[in-house]
């Protein structure tokens, strides 16, 4: 029989991310996924013999309200750039640490080598805070 009494799943108040040293305190969601160029290997026949593998990437986004996208581009400009989209992407870390829970260790996903390929503001009627979505290419990402 299972022990599923001692385990906590991750919650989203578990969730942190920190960029530019900057801990995000407005973050509103993100997502982030590690992607293989698989293909099947064909010979003899009509069904596969293997899988070829080749080049690996990362992508993903990260969603954050205006007051933190500002201090974002507050720092990013501090240093030199015209905002953080700006910023080499050899200088940029993204870090998400799930904090320990109840029957579960800390983590943390280190992404390497973030590069922001846009962003966009925009509201409307009724809107109580503005949301900005960032979606970013990335070299690596290390779990630990």
């Amino acid at each position: 029989m299972a022990d599923y009494i001692n385990s906590q799943e991750l919650e989203w108040k578990h969730s942190t991310l920190v960029f530019l040293s900057l801990t995000i305190r407005t973050l509103r969601g993100f997502k982030y996924k590690k992607e293989t160029d698989s293909e099947h290997l064909y010979g003899a026949g009509d069904e596969a013999i293997g899988i070829q593998t080749g080049n690996k990437k990362v992508t993903g986004s990260v969603k954050m309200l205006k007051s933190d996208y500002d201090k974002l581009n507050e720092a990013a400009q501090a240093a030199g750039y015209d905002d953080f989209a700006d910023v080499p992407y050899q200088l940029i870390v993204l870090t998400f640490v799930y904090k320990k829970a109840f029957g579960r260790a800390q983590k943390t996903d280190i992404i390497r080598g973030v590069k922001f390929t846009e962003w966009e503001k925009g509201m409307e009627q009724g809107a109580k805070m503005m949301e900005i979505d960032m979606p970013f290419i990335a070299v690596g990402v290390k779990q630990s």
